[in-house]
């Protein structure tokens, strides 16, 4: 498997779009171990870790690659903690993606929720976890696995699987430090692992087994230090061999097999607060993010596959919209929220989501669902993508635009909204 990596005689390149225009830059790639999936820990240009994932060799399945590129990207898009996937190209082939690790191999080490929950597993054994949370621990354990079209629907089991996560990240830290966790620090991995959940629903993610990770810095014997450690920004890589496992109405969270409509339900009643953020979001910018996230898609995967993955995720982002919809409605309704308070907060959503919005424009200044004939090129020149943005004049707006829209959103005035995107960049 080394071998295989590091006698490649071609020079390699990692490829990324600026304003549209592929950029391949040099580098230099140097195995450090590798794992039973077949990926490798690599370091590239001798500074930067992550893992190298070959292509597929299965022409149907190839688009599986740009899928992960395109989570990524969506990742951004909505500021959801993810990991960077580039492509690694050589002259004239596509070798594989890698992913980048957001932690320093030589001061810090990744530590697997499977590892986490094994952990906790024992910890129950040896009677070091005891009384209530023991028995809960128990109870949860040992819900069926479920099996595919026959998924768990109970609202409170589905609780308690997604509660079974954050809790054990959270308890594993606290007895390896042997403190408890601040309130605020056990909110943030909460809310991040719960993002992570709706992340996967929108992007149509089946499988999400337990593969988060924990970081922590190391002392001199190569041990946690775990006193700083941190929910790892979530995985978007996914194998099509898991996918197959689970239905289209079914998402796999902790080994367990969840109906995919009670899960989102059960976050819109029991975990609001964590996803309010990005669901009002997507609610209140929903074209502006239909837009974006179409360019994504088109200028990362070949043109006859873009339409399947962008119907799939439009359908499901227009999904969560409704429904934070309708929890707004019913919110009105039952506790009569002043008008100009949800204004307000529309404002300040709209203006901080703008940045990352304008982000995709620049990067992904044209849509190839626009405009087919530019695909098949290589490399965009200066002018075609000049000639090609003045052109376009509908789908998502330069930032001018941009700025009327979002005041006329936000009910403020434009020099207003200009001020506040100007300084938000």
């Amino acid at each position: 498997m080394d071998k295989k990596y590091t006698s490649i005689n071609e020079q390699c390149y990692i490829v990324s779009l600026d304003n549209g225009i592929r950029r391949e830059e040099p580098i230099t790639i140097d195995v450090v171990n590798s794992f039973k999936d077949g990926s490798v820990l690599v370091q590239l240009n001798k500074t930067v870790f992550g893992v190298f994932k070959s292509n597929s060799l299965n022409p149907e399945t190839m688009y599986i690659d740009d899928l992960d590129i395109i989570k990524a990207e969506i990742a951004e898009l909505l500021d959801v903690d993810h990991e960077d996937v580039k492509r690694i190209v050589t002259e004239d082939k596509t070798l594989g993606n890698f992913t980048l690790l957001n932690y320093s191999k030589d001061i810090e080490t990744r530590i697997s929720a499977t590892t986490v929950l094994n952990h906790i597993i024992k910890y129950v054994n040896q009677g070091i976890i005891v009384g209530d949370e023991a028995a809960w621990l128990t109870k949860v354990l040992q819900y069926q696995t479920g099996q595919k079209e026959s998924s768990i629907k109970n609202p409170a089991e589905i609780e308690d699987i997604i509660n079974l996560g954050s809790y054990s990240l959270i308890k594993e830290i606290e007895l390896q430090t042997g403190l408890p966790l601040e309130e605020s620090t056990k909110r943030a991995i909460e809310k991040h692992y719960i993002r992570m959940i709706l992340f996967d629903i929108l992007v149509n993610r089946k499988y999400r087994g337990l593969d988060y990770y924990l970081i922590s810095k190391i002392n001199n014997q190569g041990k946690p230090v775990w006193s700083d450690a941190y929910l790892a920004p979530i995985s978007v890589s996914n194998t099509a061999e898991k996918d197959a496992l689970v239905g289209d109405k079914e998402y796999l969270l902790n080994n367990k097999l969840v109906d995919k409509e009670v899960l989102i339900q059960v976050l819109f009643d029991k975990y609001y607060r964590e996803i309010k953020k990005l669901t009002e979001a997507l609610n209140d910018a929903k074209k502006l993010y239909t837009d974006a996230i179409s360019r994504i898609i088109y200028n990362n995967t070949d043109l006859d596959k873009a339409p399947a993955i962008e119907e799939k995720i439009i359908n499901s982002l227009t999904g969560i919209a409704k429904l934070q919809s309708d929890y707004e409605a019913k919110l009105d309704k039952e506790q009569k929220t002043n008008k100009v308070e949800r204004t307000m907060a529309t404002q300040s959503l709209n203006v901080r989501v703008t940045a990352k919005l304008d982000l995709i424009q620049k990067r992904y200044p044209i849509n190839p669902k626009d405009h087919p004939e530019l695909k098949n090129k290589k490399k965009l020149s200066e002018e075609d993508i000049k000639l090609v943005v003045e052109e376009e004049h509908t789908g998502f707006t330069a930032t001018p635009v941009l700025i009327a829209m979002i005041s006329l959103i936000c009910g403020i005035g434009i020099g207003i909204a200009y001020v506040l995107i100007t300084f938000g960049n």
